[in-house]
């Protein structure tokens, strides 16, 4: 397994429910549980952080860390060893610590639904057009000679309710498929600008293929 990296931040906000019984552990759980299939209101909160005599703050953010902790889990796949042997190492009584690895368990096809739906949508390449033009002359200067590409990059884009809101550009096949829109870019340079992008592109693709990038890939998963 991958180490689970948690930050200082996410310790500090589960201090609350690491002193509490295993009764009230499960009980946060349940809450994280329905935090992946519905939205928890905020009177939920407030009701546990009367009982626990806390702040509605503190019972929230440690949800929150719950939650981050089940969403780095679903990242690495730990087994439920591990996962037990880490929530120990956070100060979890060992049936606490088993309580949430059966969480984890339980909702794990939850918890990678929740994020393949947050992951990043960009919009991927799918046609170019350029054009070569050659300035040999002006009014003020007879004999020049300025080279300047100009590139018509058409994306698709994802389907998704905010890019079709904010006006994006039809392409020239259409309006909007089934898998989304289509983006229409118009870039002018000088072939001296586009041999130095392709080259910065060149080393961020062999960047890449480097182990620790593939590693840091895996880690992100």
């Amino acid at each position: 397994m991958a180490p689970i990296a948690l930050p200082e931040e996410l310790k500090g906000r589960l201090a609350l429910l690491v002193a509490q019984e295993t009764a009230v552990v499960r009980e946060f759980c349940r809450l994280t549980s329905q935090y992946f299939r519905q939205e928890v209101k905020p009177k939920v909160f407030t009701s546990a952080a009367n009982k626990l005599g806390a702040q509605p703050s503190q019972v929230e953010d440690a949800v929150q860390a719950l939650v981050f902790l089940l969403i780095r889990c679903g990242q690495v796949n730990p087994t439920t060893e591990d996962l037990h042997g880490l929530s120990t190492s956070l100060g979890f009584s060992e049936d606490a610590a088993k309580v949430i690895a059966d969480t984890y368990t339980d909702n794990e096809a939850e918890v990678k639904e929740y994020l393949k739906a947050s992951g990043v949508k960009v919009s991927q390449y799918k046609d170019l057009e350029w054009r070569f033009d050659v300035l040999v002359g002006s009014r003020s200067l007879h004999h020049v000679a300025e080279p300047l590409l100009t590139l018509q990059l058409t994306l698709d884009t994802p389907n998704s309710d905010s890019t079709r809101k904010e006006g994006i550009h039809e392409g020239q096949d259409g309006g909007i498929g089934e898998g989304g829109g289509c983006e229409t870019l118009l870039l002018q340079t000088d072939p001296n600008n586009l041999l130095h992008m392709t080259s910065v592109l060149e080393d961020a693709l062999q960047e890449a293929r480097t182990h620790h990038s593939r590693r840091v890939q895996r880690y992100l998963k």
